[in-house]
């Protein structure tokens, strides 16, 4: 029993182990984000509580009905002066006498109704909150497309910095192996001290560069798992493989420039969603000048004696209204004055501003379309300058073997061709940059 628990223990590690170790492709990675992402769950919590707030507004519209109850020891009883020959005949002309007209103890419990019939400023409230929460919806859109625009740059940057780390890895083991056939040559006398310090000075430059290389993949790797709402641990790291190379990723980001749509249409419905809000605010702030109209009422009894006894039926006595009230602006209209004016500005504000919007977008995607063409060109040429220098670097190999050039003249050879595969590198992460934006 203790085999099979083990062994059971063992194939749950091995295939967890496996699913981390599976290869990520971008749809996955982006996927992943939109499901785990803590800043995308923030929004979507902000959208959900804007749908509550939605419904806490059409709440007020309902009657306000409450209990209250309350219970009064008077320390002081007061009293009022009254004329004394009301109660008594023979009493003098002006006499006063003092009339008590309260008990020691008194109390009320009852129901109360509250139900605005007519309020300007609630006229308005539920729908300045569908606009709000509508304005969330596309906040959380743009969140989205701009956490999906994130993860694809991070993941090209993954996969570049990837590509350059197999490459310099590549480096080392060449310039370890020229470095040792150096030292031979130099103990034989066919070289002298400085072409051998060359080729390890050579060597330590490419053991750098790799070690740096091996840096900036990691620091790639724990960026993505950031941005995908992954924990970003040294186990997480070490188990994420990308499944996509360069061209593959380029060629797919190609296609979703020419099937996507653009998020500039989500920023433009916003502001105008903005716009709309402004002008409902002016509206409400017009109904201000009008009067509230309310409805109040009241079902209780009270309890009046001097004895603490509230539980005898005969010290309480009914007591119920139901009124009307009506309650016209006057002073406040001057503040209902401004308040129209300082709206109204807001909108035409916003309207300048939805207007900026436009040609602030259509200025950038012009850019963004002229730039995207040349560096498909850039790129382009710098793949075929790779391809060459791959060429130039078994041909010049193969001369240094046989003696028609020096290790001087293979070691700028050499760096040449690293800066041809440093321009590819370069050229390939603009053009991503590039599809992206467009995206």
């Amino acid at each position: 029993m203790y085999k099979t628990v083990v062994t059971y223990i063992q194939i749950i590690l091995f295939s967890a182990i496996a699913v981390a170790q599976e290869p990520v492709t971008l749809d996955r990675a982006i996927s992943y984000a939109m499901e785990h992402s803590p800043v995308l769950s923030v929004n979507k919590m902000k959208l959900e509580e804007s749908a509550i707030q939605v419904e806490e507004s059409r709440l007020q519209y309902i009657p306000d009905i409450y209990l209250s109850a309350d219970l009064r020891r008077n320390l002081i009883i007061p009293a009022t002066p009254v004329p004394a020959n009301v109660f008594d005949s023979s009493a003098a002309e002006g006499e006063l006498m003092y009339l008590k007209f309260n008990t020691v103890w008194n109390s009320s419990a009852g129901v109360n109704l509250k139900y605005d019939l007519f309020n300007p400023e609630k006229i308005n409230s539920v729908t300045q909150q569908q606009h709000q929460l509508r304005i969330k919806e596309y906040d959380t859109e743009i969140s989205e497309a701009d956490l999906r625009e994130r993860v694809a740059l991070a993941y090209a940057d993954c996969v570049i910095a990837e590509e350059q780390m197999k490459l310099l890895k590549e480096d080392v083991a060449y310039y370890e192996e020229l470095l040792n056939n150096a030292n031979q040559l130099y103990m034989k006398e066919k070289i002298g001290l400085s072409e051998k310090n060359d080729a390890h000075r050579a060597y330590n430059e490419s053991l750098a560069a790799y070690i740096e290389a091996e840096k900036i993949a990691v620091d790639r790797k724990a960026e993505l798992l950031y941005l995908i709402g992954m924990d970003v641990t040294t186990d997480n790291i070490e188990s994420l493989f990308l499944s996509e190379d360069i061209p593959t990723l380029l060629e797919k980001m190609e296609q979703m420039v020419l099937t996507g749509n653009s998020v500039n249409d989500l920023e433009i419905m916003r502001q105008q969603e903005v716009i709309d809000l402004a002008a409902l605010r002016v509206k409400s702030a017009q109904l201000k000048y009008a009067p509230t109209l309310s409805l109040n009422g009241y079902y209780g009894t009270n309890y009046y004696n001097n004895e603490f006894s509230i539980f005898n039926n005969r010290f309480w006595r009914g007591n119920s209204y139901i009124g009307l009230s009506l309650m016209m602006p006057i002073t406040k209209s001057l503040n209902t004055t401004k308040e129209v004016s300082r709206l109204r500005l807001q909108q035409r504000m916003e309207s300048e501003n939805l207007r900026d919007i436009r040609n602030k977008l259509d200025k950038e995607r012009l850019n963004e379309l002229s730039l995207l063409q040349i560096r498909q060109e850039n790129y382009r040429l710098s793949s075929e300058n790779w391809e060459l220098s791959r060429q130039n670097s078994k041909a010049v190999q193969l001369q240094y073997e046989k003696g028609y050039i020096q290790q001087s003249e293979l070691l700028n050879e050499q760096q040449k061709i690293r800066q041809s595969r440093h321009s590819f590198l370069q050229a390939a992460y603009d053009l991503f940059n590039s599809l992206i934006s467009l995206k």
